[in-house]
């Protein structure tokens, strides 16, 4: 009997501190800042971060005439083992809401850990004139499920100062262009663990500002480098009540937590394409917070030579003062 008891609580000890998966309860409550576990979540902020801040840049390049554009970009961030994990001082080296089995209940969420990439869909429009370029990104998806929703609103601004220097370049680097642009991106997700009342809901908000240097060496591709610096922000709010697959009441959670992704410098490599007169597809890749790649596959640009005109006027014009100029000397 003593032997059998003595069993019993072997078994239990191992079981208690054993290695798993976070429960919805213990996931969701690091939200609350009270927990004192906000490093477990910030890896959210850091690649919705990474993710909005990505694919605003079709070209270096914005003409003196009128263009639209309008595509379908997918920004690809790769989920990295540095994000896995956080460090906390009292409790050292434990997993992210992306890591995986822990003691004590501080392991990762299952179904996270099993994902590699990470990306967001949105709809992005662009209209362009007098080398100034405004770019609208937006998207919406209604309560699906335990997805309670998610919505994007963004605009960004792009200006080229090429057409300062570009005639005074060598004809060899005549195709060279520099930009400015700034993008601000504001989102919100919606989730609740099945079963449970009341849901998180997840603000974030994110910049990126950036100069953008492209060469051109054919007609049809042109090749970028952007350097700049990006910021995201992640605000909780709501309230949860838990409960168990069962249906057991666990308890109430108030999700407070307010804090910022990891940001800081970006680069990016990327070639833009022009096939035809509309298709514009854009490929690269990111570095900065994290790595991850542009697969702006469904890009469509249309210039509508409105605007061009007078820029040719006033070549011609400079062109014919130049040659009256030339045969009045003695």
């Amino acid at each position: 009997m003593k032997k059998a008891f003595c069993i019993s609580i072997f078994c239990s000890a191992i079981s208690l501190f054993a290695a798993e998966w976070a429960s919805d309860y213990q996931s969701m409550s690091a939200f609350q800042k009270s927990n004192g576990r906000t490093g477990y979540v910030k890896p959210i902020a850091t690649y919705v971060g990474t993710v909005l801040n990505g694919n605003w840049i079709s070209s270096a390049s914005v003409s003196r005439g009128l263009s639209f554009e309008g595509g379908l970009p997918f920004q690809i961030a790769l989920i990295e083992s540095g994000d896995r994990n956080y460090h906390s001082s009292s409790l050292g080296n434990i997993p992210t809401i992306f890591g995986g089995k822990a003691e004590g209940g501080l392991g990762g969420n299952e179904d996270l850990h099993g994902l590699s990439i990470f990306t967001l869909p949105y709809l992005q429009i662009g209209a362009s004139f007098f080398y100034t370029r405004i770019a609208l990104r937006g998207m919406y998806f209604p309560s699906v499920s335990e997805l309670k929703g998610y919505n994007l609103l963004s605009f960004g601004i792009q200006h080229s100062f090429g057409h300062f220097f570009i005639e005074k370049l060598p004809p060899a680097f005549q195709n060279f262009d520099v930009s400015l642009f700034f993008g601000y991106n504001s989102a919100y997700i919606g989730y609740a663990p099945d079963k449970w009342k009341g849901q998180l809901d997840l603000d974030f908000g994110t910049t990126y500002t950036a100069v953008v240097f492209g060469y051109k060496p054919f007609k049809m591709m042109e090749v970028m480098l952007s350097l700049g610096y990006q910021t995201v922000s992640m605000e909780a709010g709501g309230s949860m009540d838990a409960y168990t697959k069962d249906g057991i009441y666990q308890g109430k959670i108030n999700p407070d937590v307010d804090l910022d992704g990891r940001g800081g410098f970006r680069m990016g490599i990327e070639l833009s394409f022009a096939f035809g007169d509309a298709y514009h597809p854009v490929v690269g890749y990111n570095v900065g917070a994290n790595h991850s790649l542009n697969a702006n596959v469904l890009y469509f640009k249309q210039d509508l030579n409105i605007g061009n005109s007078s820029a040719k006027k006033e070549l011609n014009a400079e062109e014919k003062t130049g040659e009256v100029a030339a045969e009045n000397k003695p």
